[in-house]
């Protein structure tokens, strides 16, 4: 299923206001119970991953597959198998697990014997593209009610939702700790494919550009104090305009 929307509104530095039209693949995915007709979905999930390589990919749903033991509380079989063909698949495909919040486990088998078994069989997957969009997406897995899976909810990005960006500002290369702070942060090993990598690192430097712009002061204000001190130089030399010092005056402003 590919969604199309209206994203958001907001100004570039023209004045504009443009409005962001999103192309969205959203796939329910439902794996089979047994490891070998599960293969199905996981090669259908690498068809898919070349046809949405250029869009925003949202995966999400029961898997019937964990990722690795922590996932599982209780007596299981013999998982490796399967465990190995849902890694396999993450990695071919690129695709990357949402941040998850609420319960840990999303199954329950419901057995009033000593043979309780809780898995973590349902997950939200984005791909590289959609992970740059939108870096604070995080799924919550809420208390099961009536079904022995529990229920999930997306949230957003609220950043994006009212006009987040990386702003860079050119002076900020001058100071002596812009090349130390950015080597810093550069040098911190995030695993992921290289736009989330990359993604990774401008967030973690937002704070540090703000923190190195407050202290200079806000580059706006700055531009303010200058553009007054124009106006009064442009005012000294339009009352006597023969005069030399207050003609260089406007010149150096």
């Amino acid at each position: 299923m590919q969604l199309k929307f209206n994203l958001f509104s907001y100004p570039n530095g023209n004045g504009m206001w443009i409005m962001d039209l999103l192309s969205i693949a959203v796939t329910v995915a439902y794996g089979a119970t047994e490891v070998v007709d599960r293969r199905e979905l996981w090669n259908a999930l690498e068809n898919l991953a070349i046809q949405c390589a250029d869009i925003l990919w949202l995966i999400g749903e029961d898997f019937n597959a964990v990722c690795d033991l922590s996932k599982v509380c209780g007596t299981s079989g013999d998982i490796r198998t399967a465990m190995e063909d849902f890694n396999a698949v993450i990695q071919n495909t690129g695709l990357l697990p949402l941040p998850m919040q609420g319960e840990w486990y999303t199954w329950h088998n419901h057995s009033a014997t000593p043979r309780n078994l809780w898995k973590r069989l349902d997950h939200m997957l984005i791909n590289d593209r959609g992970m740059a969009r939108f870096p604070n997406t995080f799924y919550s897995v809420l208390t099961p009610r009536t079904s022995d899976h529990s229920p999930m909810v997306l949230y957003g990005d609220r950043q994006q939702q009212y006009g987040g960006m990386f702003r860079f500002d050119n002076y900020l290369a001058r100071s002596p700790e812009f090349i130390p702070s950015v080597q810093n942060i550069w040098q911190h090993n995030i695993i992921g494919t290289p736009m989330y990598t990359v993604t990774r690192k401008l967030k973690a430097l937002k704070p540090i550009f703000r923190e190195q712009r407050r202290n200079k002061r806000d580059l706006s204000h700055n531009v303010q104090m200058a553009k007054g001190f124009l106006e009064a130089a442009q005012l000294l030399v339009s009352s006597s305009r023969r005069d030399e010092l207050y003609i260089q005056l406007e010149h150096v402003v």
